[in-house]
């Protein structure tokens, strides 16, 4: 791995890792039915406990945690894969953290303009994957800009 992007490889596991507690604290609220620490902010039982929190009886949030969870498998089979495997796991790293962004833009539609409801962990939580994405779009560009 190139000195350079370094930084931004360590920053995508700092970020991924705060994702990961934060979905993991999610599904755990759902699945335990229990109420969310947000001091007051926002509505988090109403987004919890709206139709959108599960897909085919699955937590959303459960689905956020394996997002983040396959970064941080992704981010360690680049630093011990060969140059070949790392490139692929970048590669599937920006389709994940893509796939997660845009999931992420509708779920935070539905707050806004459906449900009327915001959770404050939910904003967090787009707010990661969305530095998540912006972090792996840019050692991805630069990668294959320099080959």
């Amino acid at each position: 791995m190139p000195p350079r992007s370094t930084r931004v490889y360590w920053a995508q596991g700092g970020v991924a890792g705060v994702g990961l507690l934060v979905a993991l604290y999610l599904t755990w609220l759902k699945l335990a039915d229990a109420t969310a620490l947000c001091a007051g902010v926002g509505d988090c039982e109403t987004v919890q406990n709206s139709a959108y929190s599960e897909i085919a009886g699955i937590p959303v949030a459960l689905l956020g945690a394996g997002m983040y969870a396959g970064v941080l498998l992704l981010l360690g089979l680049r630093r011990r894969g060969g140059p070949h495997q790392a490139e692929l796991a970048l590669s599937a790293q920006l389709a994940l953290v893509t796939a997660g962004v845009l999931f992420s833009g509708y779920l935070t539609y539905v707050e806004l303009f459906v449900i009327y409801a915001i959770c404050p962990w939910c904003v967090v939580s787009a707010l990661l994957v969305t530095a998540l994405f912006a972090l792996t779009l840019y050692e991805w560009s630069h990668h294959f800009a320099q080959r």
